[in-house]
């Protein structure tokens, strides 16, 4: 009878052991491709990077568009058309499907089935959904008060600078 119960207190723990070595193997489990994915179409990525990348092409344009005025200061309006177009083509062809089976791996990397797991969950809640469509809204106030900071911070610092400068230049001249 003592031989039964020890056998079965092995099992038991031996079981348990078993059951929670298996729990850990779970959370440590690296995502598959579908969990990413479905978590990049809950966080509406590929809407977010083409968003991204308009963004990047708009600057580009105006940076391009600059340096062709200086270039040619009396551009034509068809003349910085067809310098817009030629902006508007560098990011029209980028594969966009090339570009998220690129991050797959890196959300694999970096977390495990069970962080996915939770995280879609939480963007997949309505208070999660909520925060995907204020974030931008969020992100665009941020930068503008942080804009504005900045400006002023500059602003004060140049002038301190400015000043600095004009005493290196005066001691230099006593020289």
């Amino acid at each position: 009878m003592k031989k039964l119960s020890l056998c079965i207190c092995f099992l038991v723990i031996t079981s348990l052991v078993g059951a929670a070595q298996g729990s850990k193997d779970a959370e440590a489990a690296v995502p598959d491709k579908a969990d990413v994915m479905q978590f990049l179409d809950l966080m509406h990525a590929r809407a977010q990077m083409a968003q991204v990348l308009d963004g990047m092409a708009k600057q580009m344009r105006a940076s391009v568009e600059e340096g062709f005025k200086q270039k040619v200061p009396d551009a034509t309006p068809e003349q910085l058309e067809k310098v817009d177009r030629l902006c508007d083509t560098m990011f029209a062809s980028l594969p966009m499907d090339e570009m998220i089976d690129a991050i797959v791996p890196i959300y694999q990397k970096h977390l495990t089935k069970s962080d996915l797991a939770a995280i879609t969950a939480f963007y997949g809640s309505p208070v999660g959904q909520k925060i995907l469509r204020e974030l931008p809204a969020i992100m665009t106030e941020s930068m503008q008060a942080g804009a504005e900071i900045g400006k002023r911070a500059f602003a004060a610092k140049s002038e301190e600078i400015d000043r600095q400068i004009a005493e290196l230049v005066k001691e230099s001249k006593k020289q």
